[in-house]
């Protein structure tokens, strides 16, 4: 049974045809409805955009990796215009599908600032510290992930990202007693200039994400950065303008020319 299409939108089609004119509406009789087999072989290839001005307000995230400890995240707000791209392609023939989430370097977006309080708790004690990101900017970073071949996720992550400020603040965003500034962070690959440190590479020097079971039955949360296959580590560079602490103190600029992760394995129980 075919569903007749309202009149609103008969209307706009019509609309459409005249104003194409006769040569439209000629090739228009050539055209049939495509079947549902016909319709699965159709993929979009340029991916999705997504221009997002974010006005993001959160209560409180909490990890807790075991039970005596806990990292939370209270009060958080993030301003700013972010744009992104999402794709989904084939790693090689019959392969597991990637997906990948990057920052375009050319994108126009205002750079974002992000405010929330830290607090760490374990053994039955707490610290915290109001935590205060100007002007952060992730033009050229990427993130992709695909089916592990051995189970699990598999991660690739290339950052670029420069920092206005961050701010450290003990003692409250409002209050600058002990706090704590670092200013004019960069972060970017040390091979090619303005490219992204490649931390992760799904080919070469995959990252992991796993659940494994231990012996006693339990699951363990495992992160971590494999071992470069093929090729060495990639390497990244980071510089500071400055570290400045509110009384008075400077410790001026400093800088890392070049720095790798060769492996890295992180368990939580």
């Amino acid at each position: 049974m075919t569903t007749p299409l309202p009149t609103s939108i008969r209307r706009l089609v019509g609309a459409v045809m005249l104003l194409a004119g006769p040569s439209l509406i000629a090739n228009a009789a050539g055209l049939k409805v495509l079947s549902e087999e016909d319709l699965s072989k159709e993929v979009g290839r340029d991916g999705l955009s997504f221009a997002t001005s974010l006005q993001v307000d959160v209560g409180s995230y909490v990890f807790t990796p075991y039970d005596a400890a806990a990292l939370r995240h209270e009060n958080i707000t993030v301003r700013g215009t972010f744009l992104s791209e999402f794709d989904v392609f084939q790693s090689s023939v019959g392969g597991a599908d990637i997906g990948s989430w990057s920052v375009p370097e050319s994108s126009n977006a205002s750079p974002l600032q992000i405010e929330y309080d830290l607090v760490v708790s374990a053994d039955g004690r707490s610290l915290g510290t109001a935590v205060t990101y100007k002007d952060f900017v992730p033009k050229g970073s990427k993130f992709e992930f695909s089916t592990g071949p051995s189970g699990g996720v598999d991660l690739g992550w290339a950052t670029k990202l420069s920092i206005g400020q961050l701010l450290l603040s003990p003692n409250g965003r409002t209050d600058t007693a002990g706090q704590m500034e670092i200013s004019g962070i960069k972060v970017e690959g040390s091979e090619t200039p303005g490219s992204p440190w490649v931390i992760a590479n799904l080919k070469t020097q995959s990252g992991k994400f796993r659940l494994p079971v231990g012996s006693d039955g339990e699951s363990r949360l495992n992160l971590g950065v494999d071992w470069p296959v093929g090729a060495d580590a990639a390497t990244g560079r980071l510089s500071i303008d400055k570290v400045a602490f509110s009384n008075g103190t400077n410790l001026g600029s400093s800088s890392i020319g070049s720095m790798q992760i060769q492996y890295m394995n992180i368990k939580f129980r």
